[in-house]
């Protein structure tokens, strides 16, 4: 008899319980550590959508609002989770009486809800001064608005108070802002075309200037530093598309402006460097050392005729410099444009702020030098 032999199998043993498991994949972590992390993990930054064309007063809002809110969590930490306006039961609690009247006075007026919940700290309990006890009164805020956008039709309110506070105490006395008002288009009347409600949206401290016979007198001296570096090529509205993009040449020194051109040419050769359109004055005018002068001497001959009669200065044409920008091609003077508003908002913008912070430096040592 043939025994066949059956291989079986032999049971594997039992796996002791003090065996450890198998290794986790690279890059993996416990539900603890994910829940640990997503606590403790920085806000995202939303991504700034495109503004369409049709871009509405809504969608600038809902853009303005976003933008704040991640300025508030980012200065505020926890009370700027949702913007200043998420407020905790105890923090709801020490609401005042004023605030709800004056959070509908600027609601009215075009403020967003994290705008006016910002306005509303300038009136805050701990704010001390009569600025604190205007923004307190819902009554005197109205009147300063009012007085404001009829002196000044386009000026956006909320914003300009909040970016400068004490322009509220000026519209209480409207002669007063009136006369600072005539005085800033006084000094920039070389360039017809700038739109002072939209320069004062963006920057209105040139309004807080000591009086409106300063303002006249500087404002003029910047405007003419503008035309002197950017004139040989810009008509009157590229030379306010300029100031516009920038407002901050209206209250920085007129040397620090003529400074913060210097590389203008150059950028300005770069960018035209195969546009069509140029002319033989553009070219001369790049090979030239310096500016033109133009506006400079202008100026000069105006005082001194001043001086002589005893009248106010004439108001210039509407092109008191001279200027290439009439035998430039269309190409040549888009471009020309767009790179010179562009060159104010990048380079010009941050020189200027540079050099304030300079001066604000050198103030201390300077005083002491003096004593």
């Amino acid at each position: 008899m043939v025994r066949i032999a059956m291989a079986t199998a032999t049971p594997a043993a039992p796996r002791a319980a003090s065996a450890r498991p198998p290794p986790r994949a690279a890059g993996a972590r416990s539900r603890a550590a994910r829940a640990l992390a997503a606590r403790f993990a920085r806000p995202r930054r939303p991504r700034a959508s495109r503004r369409s064309a049709r871009a509405g007063a809504g969608e600038e809002l809902a853009r303005y609002d976003a933008q704040a809110k991640e300025d508030d969590a980012r200065q505020y930490g926890v009370w700027g989770v949702d913007g200043i306006r998420q407020r905790s039961a105890s923090f709801a609690a020490m609401q005042e009486d004023w605030e709800d009247a004056v959070l509908r006075v600027w609601l009215r007026h075009g403020a967003g809800e994290v705008a006016a919940q910002r306005l509303l700290i300038l009136g805050a309990k701990w704010q001390k001064g009569a600025q604190a006890e205007l923004y307190r009164d819902a009554e005197a805020v109205e009147y300063a608005v009012r007085v404001l956008t009829e002196l000044l039709p386009g000026a956006d309110a909320p914003s300009i108070f909040h970016k400068a506070p004490s322009v509220a105490l000026l519209c209480m006395d409207r002669h007063e802002l009136s006369r600072r008002l005539v005085a800033l288009r006084e000094g920039a009347r070389l360039v017809p075309p700038l739109d002072v409600a939209a320069t004062l949206n963006k920057d209105p401290s040139v309004a807080t200037l000591e009086d409106a016979e300063r303002i006249e007198t500087h404002v003029f001296a910047t405007v003419d530093a503008v035309i002197a570096a950017t004139g040989f090529v810009l008509d009157p509205q590229g030379v306010a598309s300029v100031i516009e993009t920038c407002p901050a040449i209206l209250t920085a020194h007129p040397a620090d402006v003529a400074d913060a051109f210097s590389e203008y040419k150059r950028d300005l050769r770069t960018r035209l460097d195969g546009v069509k359109g140029w002319s033989s004055a553009l070219l001369l005018a790049f090979s030239e050392e310096g500016t033109t002068g133009f506006a400079r001497e202008t100026r000069t001959n105006e005082n001194e005729k001043n001086e002589k009669h005893d009248e106010r200065v004439p108001k210039a044409t509407s092109a008191p410099w001279r200027s290439c920008w009439n035998s430039l091609g269309e190409d040549a003077r888009a471009t020309v444009t767009r790179a010179s508003a562009d060159f104010a908002g990048r380079d010009v913008a941050n020189f200027l702020r540079r050099a304030e912070i300079r001066r604000r430096k050198r103030a201390p040592n300077d005083a002491n030098e003096a004593r």
